[in-house]
């Protein structure tokens, strides 16, 4: 695994900053996305969730599987180092944190309603927004320090991050636009680049880069599966399936 420095050979990795620029850009068009986009638009939605998916389970958790003898559970390693052996349970348990806390913002928010009324409140924007604060983080992170190094790794992350913030960030502008607009998105979007300003600074280590990866990975699942299902009215199976074999069959071949 790349560290910072040895990304470029001059210690600053230009193409993770070119990717965490491009993610920045896509967020911060979100609202001008979904002005073109139908808030019901199955294909859109199925589209972009079939290309996250296909990269979770056909490239990230397949390379988290693999035993790595840097991400070591021996004595030395402690809990970074046997939760690196472990991945698909902290998969699990970051899929279950993610849920609870969005389940308790709905909670809160029903309480409120009954109380006050009709009128939505922002717990479940601030919840969501602040789990996606943390994702992002990680995903800055992540450009600097991959489990897979290399350009054409870079460039599928960045693809599959992409897809996962229209389906996402999309669907927590439509809890609260103007929320969103004037302040959510951006910062939001330079959550991205402190996480790669932190994976400059930092290089914490090939069991701290395989634990981090498998946070992504859960919520890229929940988000993308969560507007799929079907009655939803935004799932489009044809094109969801087809995103998903898709871009595994691209995963595979390269």
């Amino acid at each position: 695994m790349l560290s910072a420095a040895q990304a470029t050979g001059s210690g600053v990795p230009v193409a993770a900053l070119a990717a965490a620029g491009a993610l920045v850009v896509v967020q911060l068009l979100v609202p001008r996305v979904r002005r073109r986009v139908s808030p019901r638009s199955a294909v859109f939605q199925s589209l972009a969730g079939g290309l996250a998916i296909a990269y979770v389970f056909a490239r990230l958790l397949p390379d988290l599987a693999q035993p790595a003898a840097a991400a070591s559970a021996g004595p030395g390693q402690g809990l970074l180092g046997l939760l690196a052996e472990r991945p698909f349970l902290v998969a699990l348990g970051v899929l279950l944190l993610y849920y609870a806390v969005l389940d308790a913002a709905q909670d809160a928010d029903r309480r409120e309603q009954q109380r006050e009324g009709s009128t939505p409140t922002p717990w479940p924007f601030w919840a969501s927004g602040a789990l996606y604060l943390v994702f992002n983080l990680f995903v800055g992170y992540l450009l600097v320090h991959q489990v897979r190094p290399g350009p054409t790794e870079l460039v599928l992350y960045t693809i599959a991050l992409s897809s996962r913030y229209l389906v996402g960030e999309i669907a927590l502008r439509d809890q609260d636009p103007r929320a969103y607009d004037r302040l959510g998105r951006w910062v939001l979007a330079a959550a991205v680049l402190v996480g790669w300003g932190l994976g400059i600074a930092v290089d914490l280590g090939d069991a701290a880069v395989r634990v981090f990866s498998v946070r992504p990975a859960g919520s890229i699942v929940l988000t993308s599966l969560k507007q799929q299902l079907p009655g939803s009215g935004q799932a489009h199976f044809p094109v969801l399936a087809g995103a998903c074999i898709a871009f595994t069959a691209l995963l595979l071949a390269l």
